[in-house]
């Protein structure tokens, strides 16, 4: 029993999404579905999970043809799609997300609480009886794990047979990832097969039973995942004809560094104790740690000031006397966030309002306010050409874009319009849910950045990509910066000593 995809096509202006792609998606398994930014995965399934309608193309389940014209009519179908950045509503509870839109109603359509209350533990309980919830609670006061599973439980709530997942572990720390890895493993075994995407290629090989590659709108290779190697995928996924991925895995050639852009000292921000921090123009400092060590809110602090409790804080020189979002920004200093859909996006505006929302007065005319369409899209292709970012037009809807193309967009709006004023870039999670295509690309703009005298800051969990892209490196401990490792020390077995604290 499977859901078959035969000769799908979805033609965009000047652009072929997907190219006469044919796959069958068993009940029975887990398909890993993969390829670089831009392949092609997201329009797929979105097609599979009724959000579009391809250009050409059959959709059939055991044989039977039919059109999917909603998301609702492939979950009456039996197709469900849990999206990469997730839809859970966050002031409701766990239980209310559960059942939202198919709450027990009492006369005059009261929500009958306790009715709700029972049918949400037993979802949780019937599809995943090991794992222990607080449903009561707030879904965002939640683990992003627990959240995850709560998407998870809502979307089998109907006669589900195939589960979308797109990019289920992206944000989640190793612990809470091995408890996802063994949730999905029990579902095929239920009926319920899985379409798996997923960035990280171990975890697709783990879990996947067969694996799908795609490549530029294109069926590359289905192939048993017992039967591959990461080496086999990645050179299926990347293989271009007539261009090559810019080789930004490769070390730059060395940057001369400049003056001493960012000087901090005796910084204390909440918990987070930093005795001496400082980056220079053209450097890239990498800061790493384990979960709640402290590198992240330390990044966070520096451009909003929150939970700034003492330190000078000296930039080009300058002290400042307040840190806040809009000052930093003024003086020449630039955040992109982790979490992009939530802390840099917009989901329902396009591709050029994304970019435009940071330095929208440089499409109007003369400085007189008056927004330029002409002068946005002409702003908005050039950055999205720098970049490469990979969509129709910078009309299309941001939510429609793969997860690298999003993130690129979260980057690109601090350039648009932004004529270099930009002297410290500070980076969370560069490459969170982007594919290693994507991720190549992302790290080739950061040495790029660099090499145009932009001092970096880059706070990530990826430790490969802290040891491609920085100069030095600063472990953070218990939420205390601890001393720093330089590129001539760097290895992955370095980095997990020196965040354990071992290394000092």
């Amino acid at each position: 029993m499977s859901v078959s995809l035969s000769g799908i096509v979805m033609q965009y202006p000047g652009t072929r999404a997907l190219d006469n792609v044919s796959i069958d998606f068993r009940f029975s398994e887990v398909h890993g579905l993969i390829g670089e930014n831009g392949a092609g995965k997201t329009t797929l399934v979105s097609i599979l999970g009724g959000s579009r309608q391809p250009t050409s193309g059959r959709i059939s389940i055991d044989g039977i043809e039919f059109v999917l014209h909603s998301a609702g009519d492939a979950l009456r179908k039996g197709i469900a799609h849990v999206s990469q950045e997730g839809s859970l509503v966050p002031g409701l509870t766990a239980e209310q997300n559960i059942l939202l839109g198919d709450e027990p109603r009492i006369g005059f359509g009261i929500i009958n609480k306790g009715e709700l209350k029972r049918r949400a533990a037993e979802l949780v309980g019937r599809w995943f009886p090991e794992v222990s919830i607080d449903l009561d609670r707030p879904v965002d006061s939640l683990p992003m794990a627990d959240q995850k599973v709560i998407e998870i439980v809502r979307a089998l709530r109907g006669d589900i047979r195939l589960l979308i997942l797109d990019e289920p572990t992206a944000t989640l720390p190793a612990r809470e990832k091995e408890n996802l890895w063994r949730i999905i493993k029990t579902l095929p075994a239920r009926g319920i097969g899985i379409v798996l995407i997923s960035h990280f290629l171990s975890e697709v090989k783990a879990l996947s039973d067969r694996i799908t590659v795609l490549r530029d709108g294109r069926h590359i290779s289905t192939l048993a995942a017992a039967d591959a190697t990461e080496a086999q995928l990645v050179d299926f996924m990347l293989q271009r004809s007539g261009s090559v991925a810019a080789a930004s895995t490769e070390r730059a050639v060395e940057r001369r560094l400049g003056d001493t852009v960012l000087d901090i000292e005796g910084w204390k921000a909440g918990a987070v104790e930093v005795d001496r921090f400082q980056v220079r123009a053209g450097e890239i400092v990498g800061l790493i740690g384990l979960t709640g060590a402290g590198h992240f809110g330390f990044a966070r602090s520096i451009y909003t000031g929150e939970g700034l409790i003492s330190g000078t804080c000296r930039f080009k020189g300058e002290v400042l006397k307040g840190i806040h979002a809009r000052t930093m920004q003024k003086r020449g200093v630039a955040f992109i966030p982790d979490q992009r859909m939530e802390n840099s996006l917009v989901a329902d505006w396009d591709v050029r309002e994304n970019l435009a929302m940071v330095h929208p007065q440089h499409a109007t005319f003369g400085g007189s306010g008056v927004l330029s369409n002409t002068r946005e899209v002409r702003e908005a292709s050039k950055i999205m050409s720098l970049l490469n970012v990979k969509a129709h037009s910078p009309s299309q809807m941001i939510k429609d874009l793969s997860g690298g193309n999003k993130q690129k967009v979260s980057i690109g709006k601090w350039l648009y319009g932004a004529d270099e004023r930009y002297s410290l870039m500070i980076f969370v999670e560069p490459t969170e849910g982007v594919d290693i295509g994507a991720k190549r690309e992302i790290h080739g703009h950061l040495k790029r950045l660099a090499g145009q005298g932009t001092a970096i800051i880059v706070a990530s969990s990826d430790l490969l990509e802290i040891g491609d892209v920085s100069d030095r490196v600063i472990p953070f401990v218990n939420r205390r910066a601890s001393g720093e490792i330089d590129q001539g020390n760097f290895s992955e077995n370095r980095f997990i000593s020196a965040m354990a604290g071992v290394l000092q």
